[in-house]
Formats: structure tokens, sequence, C-alpha cells
């Protein structure tokens, strides 16, 4: 039996954002993006929802996600 796609991913922000985590609703750094796709295909996005770096950890353990804060660190100017 195929394994069904996922329909909720957690992906991390390039840089964090100041601003209103829609989970707990207080302002902090929010880190993670809840992203949520249809539930008959899992092909098109229907929402999103703004994660702070608890929430998202959080929510990431509930749902058995693996998420990380860590950036790129290999990327430099010359």
């Amino acid at each position: 039996m195929a394994m069904k796609k996922s329909r909720l991913k957690i992906v991390s922000l390039a840089n964090k954002v100041y601003k209103k985590c829609e989970c707990c609703d207080r302002v902090k750094d929010v880190y993670f993006t809840l992203l949520i796709y249809d539930a008959p295909t899992g092909e098109y996005l229907q929402g999103t929802i703004a994660l702070c770096r608890v929430c998202g950890e959080n929510l990431g353990d509930v749902l058995n996600i693996p998420v990380t804060t860590d950036g790129d660190t290999g990327f430099k100017f010359n």
C-alpha cells in the first residue's frame, strides 16, 4: 500500500520575523510556517500558519514532523 502524501508541512523561514504567532497569540520571533494542503489530493495550498520557535517545535513533535532552526551556515559573500 502506497504511503499517502502528508497534508501538513512545517518549513523553517530563512530569516526570523518579529510578529504575532498564530498559535499562541504572542508577539515573538516567528521561525516556522505550517503549510496546510487540500485533503483530496494534497497538491493545493489551502492556508498557512505562522509559528514561533516553541509552538513550531511542539507542533512538530505532536505531528511527528522533524523541525530545525539551524540555518545554512555555508553561504558567504566574497
